[in-house]
């Protein structure tokens, strides 16, 4: 599409300085293509509604040069004045006699552009590189304003979510010599520690939602465990200080519970601490088991060796 400023020129040599502008990319990508084009082509064309007005506007799907045109039609709107205020924004807000009605509210983002539009056309602003003219209703870039920070306080955002802890004096010690070309070593360390594997157990489960207190047996798929119930014929008397109570049994139930529902998490660790492909959480063709769940399997005394 071509809408540059020397295209203004090449038209008309006597496009002012602030027609220049609003002509560029403001015009192309703002004015025409979010309020012109959508909303006052609707009627102000040849055989629109408002085809008696002297507001007419073009497509410019296929026509290029209309582009040129339909700015110099904005440029004259925004040039009319009404009692002292600008005609196209009491137009597009009804407060002068419109047949369109209200087509934007005050308050909305096409009022703003079409105000913005008018006070460039009417302050005959000089030419701007499209680096500097943004229009100032526009969110500034997202990371506009935005700091790194220190590789010390880095460092202590690692250690305390990962592993529970504050930096160590050697690894401080480490990111004020090498900076951050020391993380890499302290975060392969860190991964190792015992802490790292809880808070990612914990990370893990708040997407599996498996390991929770209390008793639902919609999680355990029975079908897989043809001794289930060993713990009701388990002989307790092995169990120094527990005899037959049958607290101890329970105890012992929910104990077998709990570990069959922390077993896709043993899992996640198992993966992780070894190395091995992660996709393997979902490709594995082995599973995690504990004494307890070893007995529900039948599988006990092929893995208790």
């Amino acid at each position: 599409m071509a809408c540059g400023c020397h295209i203004a020129r090449a038209e008309s040599q006597s496009a002012s300085g602030a027609a220049c502008v609003a002509a560029g990319s403001f015009f192309a990508d703002e004015v025409w293509a979010k309020v012109g084009g959508q909303t006052c082509l609707k009627c102000h064309h040849a055989n629109g509604d408002a085809a008696e007005s002297r507001f007419i506007l073009e497509p410019t799907l296929h026509d290029s040069a209309a582009l040129l045109r339909n700015h110099k039609a904005f440029v004259k709107m925004a040039k009319a004045q009404k009692d002292g205020k600008p005609r196209m924004l009491l137009k597009v807000t009804n407060q002068i006699e419109h047949e369109g009605g209200v087509v934007l509210k005050s308050n909305a983002t096409g009022y703003r552009i079409l105000k913005t539009f008018v006070e460039r056309v009417q302050r005959d602003t000089k030419p701007k590189s499209d680096s500097t003219d943004k229009p100032a209703y526009l969110s500034p870039p997202f990371f506009d304003g935005v700091e790194m920070i220190s590789p010390r306080r880095l460092l202590r955002r690692t250690t305390l979510p990962l592993a529970g802890r504050l930096p160590t004096d050697k690894e401080q010690a480490a990111v004020d010599k090498h900076g951050l070309d020391a993380m890499d070593v302290i975060l392969d360390q860190l991964l190792k520690e015992d802490a790292f594997y809880v808070r990612l157990k914990e990370a893990f489960n708040d997407i599996f939602l498996t390991s929770f207190p209390g008793n639902d047996t919609e999680v355990y798929a029975w079908e897989h465990f043809p001794n289930r119930l060993w713990y009701q014929k388990h002989d307790l008397s092995t169990i120094p200080g527990s005899g037959t109570d049958q607290r101890a049994r329970w105890h012992l139930a929910d104990v077998y519970r709990q570990t069959i529902k922390r077993e896709p998490l043993e899992l996640i660790e198992y993966i992780v601490r070894h190395d091995r492909p992660f996709t393997e959480i979902v490709t594995a063709d082995y599973i995690m088991v504990s004494p307890y769940t070893a007995r529900g399997y039948g599988v006990f005394d092929k893995v208790r060796k």
